[in-house]
């Protein structure tokens, strides 16, 4: 049931957000039809298996605490035998599933919200009459309002969006007295008045047909495409969408450092062995700024000093912080005391090196280490020769893969709430009630977030031993 957990939270990670992406791209960009009409309730459809598919692992498996789950990692990547820890595995795993968990999140959080967005105020239909104008050889002109009535407006304001039932005189076809045709449009400013225009779409030679009109021509091609939004509207959603997926992208590399393929090493790597000592703060000045003592490092002295949770292990050449993509206070109980290696290849002197601790009982942890450590033991030892063993098979250790029994039943509730809201704001039902159930659909998981903490950030639990940036005492 172990590794039926991991592949679960997998495949809700990928499909998950994809779905939500599908969803709102659907949703924001294509016109009404078949195709959208499809690819909506599919991706509905995969976020409600989703949901279905963690519930069910919850109820099969039982519910662990996250400290439960990283047990659980742990003891699926220990070894049957261990090794003597005399040779390193020739070839080490690749780790993009870490990367992958917290970009998913970051992704998922602004993407609901501009579906929810959306929905609540999109067209759910063109309707009708748009529907029969789009089907014929129709045109757009501005025509004088005649009549105006069941005016409804946004506010008190006399400046505020409005909705309101207009009616203009089409054309005969053939001459003779005009054919008067209403509709109802939404202005944004105010309310247009007797002789005002507005653009109109109706067919020249039925204008029995009827007539769709708004307050910008833009809208009006909107409406009888069956948009939900006008295309400027949706290009701007589009934009903003495309902005917080490039930062998500940004903040799952910050938080977990680049995904990495698989790697094979090399006489040009760095590997000391090391024992887990426990987490502590590490402290990392800014490139370039003075090494200072010991003691003022630890004060957090140098203007910009980041201080993060590390994992301390224990070498030859000193204290050495492994910057891991879980929460430190969580990882420290279980791995502190083990023996194994640490290597990572030689890269830049900015930014954190990718290194791994490959544990002597068959397990390998990713991490990164703070480039200033990595350059302060090139220069405080020689490098010496290790023995590669080809034969040595090591086990990935990823933390945070057992999420899937981790997850609390009010956030559960929250995910099938959302759902259903989805689900019905996508039935052609136009009315008042949509923007309520586009905001029960964006809040409810986010209140099960705030109570539940299932995020939360990780922090160190031992800050008396924290680690200088600089050598160690």
């Amino acid at each position: 049931m172990s590794a039926g957990a991991v592949r679960v939270g997998r495949g809700v990670t990928v499909v998950g957000v994809a779905g939500l992406v599908v969803l709102a791209g659907g949703w924001l960009l294509l016109d009404a039809g078949p195709l959208r009409t499809a690819v909506v309730w599919a991706a509905v459809a995969a976020l409600a298996g989703c949901v279905v598919a963690l519930t069910g692992t919850v109820l099969r498996a039982g519910r662990v605490t996250p400290a439960r789950g990283y047990e659980l990692a742990l003891d699926a990547a220990r070894a049957p035998a261990p090794a003597t820890g005399a040779a390193l595995p020739a070839v080490l795993h690749g780790s993009r599933w870490p990367w992958a968990r917290v970009t998913a999140v970051t992704l998922a959080v602004p993407t609901a919200l501009v579906l929810f967005c959306t929905l609540g105020a999109g067209t759910p239909d063109r309707g009708a009459v748009p529907g029969r104008i789009a089907d014929a050889d129709y045109v757009i002109k501005e025509l004088p309002v005649v009549a105006v009535g069941g005016v409804e407006r946004a506010g008190s304001s006399s400046r505020a969006s409005s909705e309101a039932d207009y009616t203009v005189r089409l054309p005969a076809p053939h001459g003779g007295a005009a054919v008067p045709a209403t509709f109802r449009a939404e202005v944004h400013r105010g309310v247009r008045q007797v002789g005002d225009t507005l653009p109109v779409a109706y067919v020249p030679q039925r204008p029995d047909l009827g007539a769709v009109g708004a307050d910008t021509r833009s809208a009006v091609e909107a409406q009888l495409a069956g948009r939900t939004l006008p295309y400027g509207t949706a290009a701007v959603a589009g934009v903003l969408w495309a902005v917080a997926a490039l930062a998500a992208f940004c903040v799952g590399t910050a938080v977990t450092g680049p995904p990495r393929g698989g790697r094979r090493v090399g006489k040009d790597w760095t590997a000391l062995r090391a024992t887990a000592a426990g987490v502590a703060e590490h402290v990392e000045r800014p490139t370039g700024d003075d090494a200072g003592t010991g003691a003022d490092a630890g004060a957090g002295s140098g203007k910009g000093s980041a201080r993060y949770a590390c994992l301390i292990l224990h070498t030859d050449t000193g204290d050495v912080p492994l910057r891991l993509a879980a929460s430190h206070r969580r990882a420290a109980p279980l791995l502190t005391g083990a023996a194994g290696w640490l290597l990572w290849k030689p890269a830049g002197p900015r930014g954190k090196v990718p290194a791994d601790f490959v544990a002597d009982d068959g397990w390998q942890l990713p991490g990164r280490l703070p480039a200033a450590e990595a350059a302060r033991i090139a220069a405080a030892r020689t490098p010496a020769p290790f023995t590669v063993d080809t034969a040595r098979h090591t086990r990935l250790l990823e933390l945070g893969s057992h999420w899937a029994r981790t997850v609390p039943a009010g956030v559960l509730l929250g995910a099938a709430v959302s759902v259903v809201a989805a689900g019905a704001l996508l039935l052609p039902v136009d009315g008042g009630w949509r923007a309520w159930t586009a905001v029960a659909g964006a809040v409810a998981p986010l209140l099960c977030w705030m109570i539940t903490g299932l995020f939360g950030a990780p922090r160190a639990t031992t800050p008396a031993a924290s680690v200088e940036a600089g050598p160690a005492a």
